[in-house]
């Protein structure tokens, strides 16, 4: 690889690092707005794991449980917190206004949004271990990880199996034109892309169609396949049939509706014991930030001015793996989501990597490595998001490589 124009100076380099690795990460810093130019050919998954030392590849199961009885425990601890102190205190409110209906409101719509919020984080945090299961690396077992993964992955109303495989597809075919099945842009000739922008890219229409993609998106790419590769028929996540799956995968579909259909039934009965009202306030709130931060976090993984996709003749795995961003969410958000958002190039490159090791070879090793062909962005979120959902649209492929139209 070339030398790195990323600066590590301020990061210790560990002591076991090849000469070769060290000696490329003394460069300038890389400008924000640089394209990524496509990874040389000679730049190999193996190459790049050969540099990083073994133990990081090895999956525990008792740490990942432990990492799972946070977020439970966190879990039951926000909603402790709700039932026995915010609650009470928005009622208080509501007595020291007589009552009133405005106050009365304005204080339960806090309480209540405040609980979404930490809860949708908390189970966040869960759907990501339950996403290590589906990259087998929640465990060296196969087992344990399909038995977690089920279980962790219906309770949040995600078909576990039919997901696995087609985000393992994802992974397979990162950025390729064809072949990608998440987050593929569109290819559009001028006059379409005047077209669309007079209707589409006025300051409003961008912030209702962020809204629609933070609320329906992830709905929407389960049962229609939105924002998906496009088929020659329909392409559901809960039908077997579909094009989304081999025939042999057919029978892990059925499994995943199952629990699905399991989970709608513990709800169904929770409505009927506790009311609409209760389940809705108490799972369909979280449940609903949990997939805008779902959406959130992939897209902008995956939608930067910077990256580029390919035409088959010109990609390969490590050129798609390395067309991702690492975004960095705050200290605690970091923490909170496992580090999904900040580690995500080495996950592309290594999938079965536990998340644990993977933010440690993010920060010691994969830098200096891959050098300018590593992408990161530590922005405000905000600013990230407007810059990809305004600038990353549509591509113009040139020669087999296509960066986004500005």
């Amino acid at each position: 690889p070339k030398p790195s124009t990323l600066s590590t100076a301020s990061q210790p380099l560990p002591p076991d690092m090849p000469a070769a690795v060290v000696a490329s990460s003394a460069a300038a810093p890389r400008k924000q707005t640089a394209r990524q130019e496509p990874a040389p050919v000679e730049m190999t998954t193996q190459k790049i794991r050969d540099q990083i030392p073994a133990h990081y590849f090895k999956q525990n199961h008792w740490k990942s449980i432990g990492y799972l009885c946070r977020d439970l425990a966190q879990s039951a601890v926000t909603a402790a917190v709700m039932w026995y102190a915010v609650l009470p205190a928005a009622a208080a409110i509501s007595a020291a206004f007589g009552g009133n209906a405005v106050a009365t409101g304005l204080a339960y719509f806090v309480a209540w949004n405040l609980y979404a919020y930490v809860q949708g984080l908390n189970w966040t945090g869960i759907w990501v271990l339950a996403h290590e299961c589906g990259h087998r690396a929640f465990s060296p077992s196969v087992a344990v990880n399909d038995a977690f993964g089920m279980v962790l992955h219906s309770a949040l109303l995600v078909p576990y199996h039919s997901w696995r495989i087609s985000h393992g597809n994802h992974h397979k075919h990162t950025n390729h034109l064809e072949k990608d099945t998440v987050f593929v842009p569109e290819t559009v000739d001028k006059k379409a892309l005047a077209a669309r922008e007079a209707f589409t890219e006025s300051p409003i229409a961008s912030v209702a169609w962020i809204v629609i993609m933070l609320t329906l998106g992830w709905p929407g790419y389960l049962i229609a396949n939105m924002a998906g590769q496009k088929y020659d028929r329909r392409a559901s996540h809960f039908e077997p049939t579909s094009p989304l799956f081999r025939v042999t995968e057919r029978p892990d579909v059925v499994k995943s509706d199952i629990g699905l259909l399991v989970m709608l039934g513990v709800l169904g009965f929770a409505a009927s014991e506790f009311g609409l009202a209760n389940v809705a306030l108490w799972y369909g709130m979280p449940y609903l930030w949990v997939n805008a931060w779902l959406v959130f976090i992939t897209y902008l993984q995956h939608s930067d001015v910077r990256i580029p996709h390919y035409t088959p003749d010109q990609w390969n795995f490590v050129r798609g793996a390395l067309s991702t961003v690492d975004r960095d969410f705050s200290p605690v958000l970091n923490w909170w989501l496992h580090h999904i958002n900040d580690s995500h190039v080495v996950h592309h490159l290594f999938s079965t990597m536990p998340f644990y090791n993977a933010i440690e070879v993010t920060r010691k090793y994969i830098k200096p490595i891959v050098g300018e062909h590593y992408v990161e962005d530590s922005r405000p979120l905000r600013t990230s998001l407007w810059e990809s959902w305004t600038k990353c649209r549509v591509v113009a492929p040139h020669e087999g490589v296509a960066y986004f139209k500005q």
